[in-house]
């Protein structure tokens, strides 16, 4: 399976991150199907608010309660606000 591969290549810490960064790519995609429904301000919101929870909570995990996890590491506290950043952006261009 290709997540296996792109863990076995490092691309990956494991394979829960993988599968984040998959569902990542399909929340891009939904939210790039924005430009083609413009009028439609609600779609920003569905991904906005999954990496916002998926923010927070690697922030206590990581940061508060200071615990190891498979699931949850330092690279969930940038990558989140990361992909915020380009769906806020992406919101913004098609104004």
């Amino acid at each position: 399976m290709i997540f296996e591969w792109g863990v076995r290549k490092k691309f990956f810490r494991n394979i829960n991150h993988a599968i984040w960064f998959l569902m990542s790519m399909w929340l891009l995609i939904l939210t790039a199907a924005y430009y083609f429904y413009p009028g439609r301000d609600i779609i920003i919101l569905f991904p906005l608010s999954i990496h916002f929870v998926a923010f927070l909570q690697s922030l206590y995990v990581v940061y508060v309660k200071k615990e190891k996890s498979e699931t949850i590491s330092k690279d969930c506290v940038w990558f989140n606000p990361l992909m915020i950043l380009v769906y806020i952006i992406l919101f913004f261009l098609s104004r």
